[in-house]
């Protein structure tokens, strides 16, 4: 059974991961949704500076209404066919202390192509889950160079795979929000495989994996798992 503090420490976890689930999806609906209302719509009405606009704004709304959000955008790559180019599209926005400012990625054609998000975890196993993926920890050398947990949920037009609606939470915050719930208890947050999230045992650290022998599991999700010292 749960002691009080372990139950309001699991119910913590479940409201972060379940609002950025929630903003992933809703972002994820609302670029389809701004594609739908176009008529006669292709897909290389992503690229036009109006259709752009309107998902920044969606990314920008996103980050100011998701507490927890450091990051979030939208990656798109459409492979040529007789009838369309070839093209990528990566609109990604990350929060302040000042306001929301676009990430200083050079993001004309070229250079996406050499980035190539589709060698992301993010990118390439989100269009696989019925709701959203979760990747991380990580450390993300392209846009902060720390601990990051990303959702990502895929975005489609008509049926197809068109990219995918994706927020970041850096781990340092996911620590800030989680200590003063374990201060009293050694507990450890991992992903599916034992990589650690949060940790309030000091003989363990983030990016760890954690040796089971080591813990007892005491709260599980679809995502992740909490754990206390033995």
């Amino acid at each position: 059974m749960l002691t009080t503090s372990l139950r309001n420490l699991s119910e913590k976890i479940d409201r972060i991961i379940n609002s950025t689930i929630d903003s992933t999806g809703k972002l994820a609906k609302d670029i389809e949704s701004t594609l739908a209302e176009i008529d006669g719509v292709n897909l290389e009405h992503l690229l036009e500076p109006s259709v752009r606009k309107t998902i920044q704004e969606h990314i920008k709304k996103t980050l100011n209404s998701h507490v927890y959000c450091s990051g979030a955008g939208f990656a798109s790559h459409i492979e040529g066919t007789g009838n369309n180019k070839e093209f990528w599209l990566l609109e990604w926005w990350y929060k302040k202390a000042d306001g929301v400012k676009q990430v200083n990625l050079d993001l004309d054609q070229a250079t996406q192509q050499r980035l190539d998000f589709r060698t992301f975890e993010w990118f390439k196993k989100a269009p696989t889950v019925g709701n959203a993926f979760i990747h991380g920890p990580y450390v993300d050398y392209i846009c902060n160079t720390s601990y990051t947990i990303t959702s990502a949920v895929p975005v489609y037009f008509n049926q197809q795979f068109l990219g995918v609606a994706a927020i970041d939470l850096l781990v340092s915050r996911v620590e800030e929000e989680l200590l003063p719930y374990a201060a009293n208890d050694k507990v450890f947050l991992t992903n599916k495989e034992r990589r650690i999230i949060f940790s309030s045992h000091p003989r363990f650290r983030v990016g760890d994996l954690l040796d089971l022998n080591q813990a007892e599991l005491v709260h599980e999700s679809d995502y992740f798992n909490l754990y206390q010292a033995t």
